[in-house]
């Protein structure tokens, strides 16, 4: 008796390419994008028509590369960076020579120590583990050394009773005294607010990750034309405005309240007192912007153009960040200061009811 027959249902097969094609599909396209994740070359590096060409400014690139190797990480153990110990000599033999010698505007050594902060600057935000926490110290930093250097370099000027004082001449609004305290105020606010606005774009865009893709050269160059170049060892003539004439404010609160002022260089110019407390907010809030703020502004500006990928960028806010601290720029303007009550005229009532302080006037007040 024969085997039965069973009926073998053949079943259509693809070619073996077809069936190995969806998996070789898809592991093609998740290798390209693992690719394209891994790596992404700064813009700066790259052509704009095609990125495989090489550098967008092969000049500009080839120096940042060259100065990378100097300036930049050097060891994965912060004490071992030459940065910070070169950077620390340079900042405190300046310091010493200004302390034994007297404080002089002298090219070579305003340059050096501009150069040593900059060092110690770029070697904290190198090795900080918290970029935005790095870029806090350093703003805390230099807010103390401008308070410690106008406090050595303070001299206060005295004066008798009946004694005519030398003219006051200001060139800031803050030291306007003839300005009412509330554009004062309004200006201070506004001042504040731009510097904001400049110092919260350096945190965000500040990152540690991102130091292999920043420009050394534009760091270079930023030291080399703002700094030593356009802010400082020029005098009145820093893109940054004057510093802030912290003697002269010692000299306005000795004498508010008991000394007269009178604009000069007009004839129907009327002697007026000025408010101790007027004075004060004055001087507080120029100090803060004119000083403090200049003092940051002025070592901080290079971190900010380093972080630029074109050059045209880097020349536009070269010119356009120097305007924050010199909001409150004006014609300079003189007043004669006299100590005692006799020193000057009367005043009108009419000069004595503008002089009030503004909650006075509002709530008429004596």
């Amino acid at each position: 008796m024969g085997e039965p027959e069973y009926e073998v249902e053949h079943k259509p097969t693809k070619p073996e390419g077809l069936n190995k094609e969806p998996q070789d599909a898809h592991k093609n396209t998740s290798t390209a994008g693992a690719e394209t994740r891994q790596y992404k070359a700064p813009k700066r590096y790259q052509t704009a028509a095609n990125k495989e060409d090489g550098p967008k400014y092969p000049i500009i690139a080839s120096i940042g590369q060259r100065l990378e190797k100097v300036f930049g990480k050097y060891s994965d153990v912060w004490w071992e960076d030459w940065k910070l110990w070169v950077g620390a000599v340079l900042w405190f033999g300046v310091w010493a020579t200004w302390i034994i010698c007297g404080y002089r505007e002298v090219y070579y050594e305003q340059s050096v120590f501009v150069f040593a902060i900059n060092l110690m600057i770029l070697h904290h935000l190198q090795y900080t583990s918290d970029s935005r926490m790095g870029v806090y110290h350093v703003i805390a930093a230099l807010g103390l050394q401008n308070l410690f250097s106008n406090t050595i370099w303070f001299k206060p000027h005295e004066a008798k009773e009946g004694e005519t004082e030398e003219p006051f001449e200001c060139d800031t609004l803050y030291l306007d005294i003839g300005l009412g305290f509330e554009q004062i105020l309004v200006l201070f606010i506004a001042q504040v607010c731009i510097w904001w606005f400049y110092m919260t774009s350096i945190i965000n865009q500040f990152r540690v990750e991102r130091l292999d893709s920043v420009s050394y050269a534009f760091w270079l160059v930023a030291y080399l034309s703002m700094q030593i170049t356009m802010i400082f060892n020029r005098g009145e003539d820093s893109v940054l405005g004057n510093p802030f004439p912290v003697n002269d404010v010692y000299r306005l609160v000795r004498h508010a309240g008991v000394g007269t002022f009178r604009l000069m260089g007009e004839e129907d110019a009327v002697p007026f007192k000025i408010s101790r407390i007027d004075t004060i907010a004055r001087g507080v809030m120029g100090y803060w912007c004119n000083s403090i703020l200049r003092e940051i502004m002025s070592y901080t500006i290079p971190l900010m153009l380093m972080d630029f990928t074109e050059p045209m960028d880097f020349v536009v806010y070269c010119v356009g960040v120097n305007f924050i601290c010199t909001l409150d720029d004006m014609t300079p303007k003189k007043y004669s200061m006299r100590i005692g009550d006799e020193a000057h005229p009367e005043q009108t009532p009419r000069d004595e009811e503008k002089r009030k302080p503004l909650v006075k006037r509002i709530t008429g007040l004596k």
